[in-house]
């Protein structure tokens, strides 16, 4: 295997794992997690855990969906053929066991929770190609669920109301994401929700899943006093509406992934208001 090769590989394996993505799961952790004295140990096994598990569901769900890429036009590196189908395999598995072997040394809780989240991402790549809503809510669990393996560890009211804002937050991020894969989805067989149901509905089942996800966030901040982190939470609820708004108000592709995009920086002020608290 020549140098080149497998700098090539290496480099394509990187971007399919998403590391802006990938990083942004990490430091969410972190923040979560806010570690104290004594707590640096659990602290770094946690974000370690994240970034293999975050590495194994972009990895896998690239693998499943790779046919449904080439239809909506996207150069994944294993739909076209830059990872070959056995090194991507062979990476994911990898992957998965790191996960396991790192959160072993964080307790039996723990462990069966990295279990329990190998096994959500493995079933929703599996059921992404039949159904819609129910493969997003999958994908909402999965990411409400990078605040469970805190509780476990140290309770926290806060991580509560913050898993219950991850995951009506994530919905209608991947409700937008299949609006802009109708064509390939269709293509491909999956029954996604924009594919089946009317714009208006669409924008019913978006703007529902803002105000849980709103008042998940107002909970929060109604705990703080006038302090950063309040702040902070307060600028989220704003940036929440804001990020949605370009599609609210004229529903295309192009505000779709606009709506995607910017929806990032909520996540952004949810770290810096957990780091803060």
């Amino acid at each position: 295997m020549s140098l080149q090769y497998t700098f090539k590989t290496l480099s394509a394996i990187t971007y399919t794992i998403r590391p802006s993505a990938t990083l942004g799961t990490c430091l969410l952790t972190f923040a979560a997690f806010n570690p104290q004295e004594g707590e640096w140990n659990q602290a770094w096994l946690l974000v370690v855990s994240m970034f293999f598990g975050s590495a194994f569901c972009f990895m896998i769900n690239d693998i499943y969906d790779r046919e449904k890429d080439l239809l909506n036009k996207k150069s994944r590196p294993i739909a076209t053929g830059v990872i070959s189908m056995p090194t991507a395999v062979k990476v994911t598995v990898i992957f998965a066991c790191l996960l396991l072997v790192f959160s072993w040394f964080l307790g039996i809780h723990v462990f069966s929770l990295a279990i329990a989240f190998l096994l959500g991402t493995g079933i929703y790549s599996f059921i992404n190609a039949r159904t819609g809503l129910l493969a997003n809510s999958i994908v909402a669990l999965i990411a409400a669920g990078t605040q469970w393996g805190i509780l476990v560890l140290k309770p926290d009211h806060y991580l509560w109301a913050s898993s219950v804002f991850l995951f009506f937050f994530t919905v209608p991020r991947e409700v937008l994401l299949d609006w802009l894969d109708i064509d390939g989805d269709r293509a491909w067989g999956k029954r996604s929700f924009p594919m089946y149901y009317s714009l208006p509905k669409v924008k019913v089942l978006v703007g529902f899943c803002l105000l849980i996800a709103t008042s998940a966030l107002l909970l929060l901040l109604e705990k703080r006093s006038f302090d950063l982190s309040a702040i902070f939470f307060a600028i989220g609820i704003v940036s929440l509406w804001a990020s949605f708004f370009p599609f609210f108000q004229n529903a295309s592709n192009k505000t779709a992934l606009l709506s995607v995009r910017i929806s990032h920086v909520t996540y952004a002020f949810l770290i810096l208001a957990l780091l803060s608290r």
